[in-house]
């Protein structure tokens, strides 16, 4: 019995190379959409968030208080800005309410915003850096 050529291996190295070329085509670039993404994600991220609901620019959530229990939030994205002056930065503003009572706004540097989401970057108005090496936002 010969040994005979196997077409498969030949053909799926070919598809990888392919596929290899057209991904690095494809890279992500920052924008609006990858920025409110990312703030979803960091906002998950916070302990004590769960049942997160997305419906466009309105989050619904459970989360911390900010007084050790939990409460209802509602968080409206309000705008979005990339910034190319230096490094790129993505700015958010967004509306915030606890248990059906808006928050105030945030005066100067002062914000009404439990710890647990001030402690990961997050606040009514917040923005995330964008990182050329990792293609994604970091929160500052």
């Amino acid at each position: 019995m010969g040994v005979t050529s196997q077409p498969f291996p030949r053909l799926l190295v070919a598809a990888l190379v392919i596929t290899a070329a057209g991904l690095t085509g494809c890279a992500i670039e920052p924008n609006d959409t990858n920025l409110k993404d990312s703030f979803v994600a960091q906002i998950e991220s916070v302990g004590g968030v769960s049942g997160m609901i997305r419906n466009g620019d309105t989050l619904t959530f459970s989360g911390p208080d900010g007084q050790g229990g939990t409460a209802q939030w509602q968080v409206q994205l309000d705008g979005v800005e990339l910034v190319t002056e230096g490094e790129l930065r993505g700015n958010i503003r967004s509306v915030w309410v606890r248990d059906g009572t808006p928050l105030e706004a945030p005066v100067g540097s002062m914000s009404f915003m439990p710890a647990p989401f001030l402690e990961t970057g997050i606040a009514q108005e917040c923005y995330a850096i964008w990182d050329e090496d990792t293609r994604t936002w970091g929160w500052t």
